[in-house]
């Protein structure tokens, strides 16, 4: 039997994985949430994917800027 495991936290989850930075957009989301519930407008685009098609002009241009070689990451 293999005793080297880290045991149970408790969780179901490994002690690594408490480690794992949360997906931020999720606290963006739910402090959105609680503008809304307090009264205030809110558009919301922190999360959800478009249902309409991308405009041509901006293809256009994703298209023009791969083309040049234009596909580093940003600078961190």
């Amino acid at each position: 039997m293999d005793t080297s495991r880290t045991p149970p936290t408790g969780t179901g989850y490994s002690r690594r994985s408490q480690d794992i930075e949360p997906f931020h957009v999720m606290s963006l989301l739910a402090r959105a949430q609680a503008l809304e519930q307090a009264g205030h407008d809110v558009i919301h685009l922190e999360i959800g994917e478009p249902d309409f098609t991308t405009a041509a002009p901006i293809v256009r241009a994703g298209q023009a800027a791969l083309a040049a070689g234009h596909t580093r990451y940003t600078a961190a």
